[in-house]
């Protein structure tokens, strides 16, 4: 067969590294791929489709599977402004946490903001942030992207959120239509204000969404000249899942649209919908019945003793760590941390983060760690840091002196 293409599913920016290739049964082919994880920290996966000429589906599809490390912490990268009045200029400074021992300074704008004017300031320690005038009136969700002066991490992305407003203001953003069961239909009203008073004058309303849905325009009751009401009305739902979009309404006044998100999620005729308060409750009252004597018997009958699974010993005459972790549901593995004076400063020693051993992870592991680039004689102080699978990091061990013999 021919292998026409590869495509990735998501929306990814991805160089695929392929020319279409005969493959012949029990035969492989390789593909090279080159994306980036710029906006991504913690454990990542991206799934591909593979397609061969003449089919429109897939014949086959593969994943890539990794772990993004970063220098710049993601905590603090993402900010929710709320609400921001346009007509009242705002600013905001973000400083970076960079990992103790490197080095990074933020140097220029790789992807700009549309509500947000951009600049480095604290000697590419810190970002600042002006609102702009002629920012859309929206709510927003959406990257800055930053660049860095250090190819291990050389875009920052911040991730800023909330909703931009201007002279005429929406009553909801989002308007969420909730549950809809299939061959349900349901409307709801808009209610748009023009916060200086004006007489608000409505054009087109083009919504772009999944399903399509109708709109009017009509007048508030008690009738305002500021005031008007934009009914949304979705038709009998036939979709399942997430459906709706935006709403761009036009306002002539302004020569500008004013956008606002709406949305239903569409479920089955017959989908039961059920309350996890009142399983929870159930549950509660389940354990209640069984005598606190025999819940206890039956927990230990049942209980296994469970080993840790053990590192082996490193080679070598470095110092030698070690440590015992359990209950490591969440947990990627683990960084070492070394210093010459207990008050630092402190840089990572290990190069790859200690992936955790892929044992119990409810009865944890063993470690052991050799510091190799150790010179004998010397005095070092090391910790241990935790890495979760979403990228978040935690101290785990508290400064501890070591003599390299």
């Amino acid at each position: 067969m021919l292998i026409e293409k590869i495509v990735p599913r998501g929306t990814e920016k991805v160089t695929i590294g392929f020319t279409p290739s005969q493959v012949n049964a029990g035969e492989s082919f390789v593909a090279e791929l080159d994306f980036s994880l710029t906006e991504e920290v913690g454990r990542v996966a991206h799934y591909f489709d593979v397609f061969v000429k003449g089919q429109p589906d897939p014949i086959d599809g593969f994943v890539v599977r990794g772990f993004a490390d970063w220098l710049v912490s993601p905590d603090g990268l993402g900010i929710d402004f709320n609400t921001i009045k346009l007509s009242q200029p705002i600013a905001k400074v973000i400083p970076i946490d960079v990992r103790p021992g490197a080095t990074l300074h933020l140097v220029g704008v790789e992807k700009p903001s549309a509500f947000f004017d951009a600049k480095i300031v604290r000697n590419g320690g810190a970002l600042e942030l002006h609102s702009r005038a002629d920012a859309p009136w929206s709510s927003f969700d959406e990257k800055l992207l930053i660049r860095t002066d250090n190819p291990l991490q050389p875009i920052v992305a911040f991730r800023l959120k909330g909703q931009a407003r201007g002279s005429v203001v929406p009553s909801s953003d989002p308007l969420d239509f909730g549950l809809l069961r299939e061959g349900q239909a349901a409307e709801m009203i808009l209610v748009l204000n023009d916060v200086t008073g004006k007489p608000l004058n409505i054009g087109k309303v083009v919504a772009k969404s999944r399903m399509k849905v109708f709109t009017s325009v009509n007048d508030c009751v008690p009738k305002n000249e500021s005031c008007k009401n934009v009914k949304v009305a979705y038709p009998p739902m036939n979709l399942l899942g997430t459906t709706g979009g935006t709403l761009e309404i036009e306002l002539p006044s302004y020569k500008r649209d004013l956008v606002v998100r709406f949305g239903a999620i569409g479920i089955g005729k017959n989908t039961q919908i059920r309350s996890l308060e009142e399983d929870f409750k159930a549950a509660q009252e389940e354990s209640k019945s069984i005598s606190s004597v025999l819940q206890s018997s039956v927990t230990k009958t049942t209980e296994k003793a469970k080993a840790p699974a053990t590192m082996s010993t490193p080679d070598g005459t470095g110092p030698l760590l070690k440590w015992q972790v359990t209950n490591e549901y969440d947990i990627y593995g683990y960084e070492i941390y070394r210093s010459v004076a207990e008050a630092g400063p402190y840089s990572r020693v290990n190069e790859k983060i200690l992936e955790r051993l892929e044992g119990d992870p409810e009865a944890g592991s063993i470690y052991q760690w050799r510091d190799s680039s150790a010179k004998s004689g010397n005095t070092y102080w090391y910790y241990i840091n935790i890495v979760y699978n979403k990228g978040r990091k935690q101290q785990f061990t508290s400064p501890q002196k070591i003599v390299a013999k």
